[in-house]
């Protein structure tokens, strides 16, 4: 298959995709840097919580304003992107993030501090879609599933950054200055974008791409093209597939495992933190396994299925589990993360089964509606946790449980098994390649 893709690039002079490879890194490591911000608040919950005086619930809902622009965004952000190119948004949502940041490292109010992780987000939203703009602006469509998986590989390892690392700069520095430290990297990646990244394609590639995509490039209106992926019954079930699959992330590693960790498996906070990046790094590595073997088979389906139910398991034997080595959970943890990468083939199913011109919309609504789980679930989990609270303190901070913990994280297990349900009932949509 390989030989004839290549056979037919080249009897239409298709030029070297080194230039695409340069242009998609860029928005990658910008990605990357969004990571970073978006879970590095999972190794200093105790000091959040201790500098605002806040309970679990409104730490949650703090965290969690990084989704609410993060997801109010993105079908805004696929339009902006679908209309006026990548460039220019991305180098401006950098900067955006930049100043997030510091904004958020600054405050001394409960509602600045959530302003910062609004704006933080508001920057962040660009990252993925971009990502996918870029890719299916400077890339063949039999290159997107790879895409998809090397994106997120990269994106992860700001996941990864963003929790063992971070706990050391956070112990050492506090978690001001440690949020400072990263806010740089907002003004650096900006400047690298606006001199390597470009909007369009050379004509002969932008021509290839065209014509082998599965629906074309017809223009399309914003009300028609959200026609077009509003209609689609298959939109509906990615979605709800999305969204609860999006939970060990957004619930779990972003903000509540580290202190599940340190307090029902007894690690300090390095070790949980560990355990995390593990997970991200099982994800970073996942996504392009399953891309690979989407292609290989001919299909998403089994990608699909196959991460719920693998994701369950370990899933079950972490939060419900005895005491666990520090070994044996970043094992789990790390096995949990690569079942979570085959999720990530809803985006090229989303790509697929829309035209090209209205890509970034489609993707855009797919990833609002599975980052909803970070509004919803963060500060769920949080009020859970205070709803069985039986008023112990540590250090001023209110201290939950091992029981609680638990009870609190069945939520995990519960909307993992309703991704199973959902991936039984979506169709199949490899397309045919020449």
């Amino acid at each position: 298959m390989q030989t004839a893709q290549l056979t037919e690039m080249n009897k239409y002079n298709v030029p070297s995709l080194t230039r695409s490879w340069a242009v998609w890194t860029c928005a990658a490591l910008f990605f990357c840097y969004q990571f970073l911000l978006r879970v590095s608040p999972s190794v200093m919950t105790q000091e959040l919580m201790a500098d605002f005086h806040v309970d679990a619930c409104a730490l949650g809902t703090l965290i969690s304003f990084f989704f609410y622009a993060y997801v109010g965004l993105q079908l805004p952000v696929g339009t902006l992107l679908d209309r006026f190119g990548p460039r220019r948004l991305l180098t401006f949502a950098a900067l955006v993030c930049t100043g997030g940041s510091l904004l958020f490292a600054s405050a001394e109010t409960l509602m600045v501090a959530s302003l910062g992780r609004f704006l933080i987000g508001a920057g962040a939203a660009f990252g993925f879609l971009s990502c996918m703009k870029l890719g299916a602006l400077w890339f063949p469509p039999q290159r997107i599933s790879m895409i998809v998986g090397l994106t997120l590989l990269l994106g992860t390892s700001g996941a990864m950054t963003g929790s063992y690392p971070m706990s050391f700069l956070v112990d050492a520095l506090g978690w001001r200055q440690a949020v400072w430290v990263t806010a740089g990297g907002g003004v650096f990646l900006a400047l690298l974008i606006a001199i390597v990244v470009r909007d369009h394609a050379p004509e002969k590639l932008r021509t290839y791409i065209e014509k082998h995509h599965p629906y074309g490039n017809p223009p399309l209106s914003i009300w028609k093209g959200m026609q077009i992926i509003l209609k689609k019954g298959q939109t509906w079930l990615l979605a709800l597939y999305g969204i609860m699959m999006f939970v060990p992330l957004a619930g779990f590693a972003d903000i509540w495992g580290v202190p599940f960790l340190t307090q029902v498996h007894h690690m300090d906070k390095q070790p949980a933190s560990l355990s995390i990046s593990a997970l991200y790094l099982g994800v970073g590595l996942g996504t392009p396994l399953f891309a690979f073997l989407s292609d290989h088979f001919q299909q998403f389906k089994f990608s699909l299925l196959g991460s719920a139910l693998g994701t369950l398991i370990p899933f079950l034997i972490v939060i419900y589990g005895p005491d666990l080595p520090v070994f044996a959970v970043v094992t789990i943890l790390f096995i949990a993360g690569i079942m979570l990468g085959g999720q990530f083939m809803t985006y090229s199913i989303v790509s697929e089964i829309n035209p090209l011109s209205i890509s970034g919309m489609a993707t855009g609504f797919q990833n609002m509606v599975c980052l909803l789980s970070g509004v919803i679930f963060q500060p769920f989990i949080g009020w859970l946790l205070d709803l069985f609270w039986e008023e112990a303190y540590e250090n001023g901070v209110r201290l939950y449980s091992s029981a609680m913990y638990q009870m609190a994280l069945t939520s995990v297990i519960v909307a993992l098994l309703f991704a199973t349900l959902a991936s039984l009932f979506i169709r199949e949509a490899y397309p045919e390649r020449d």
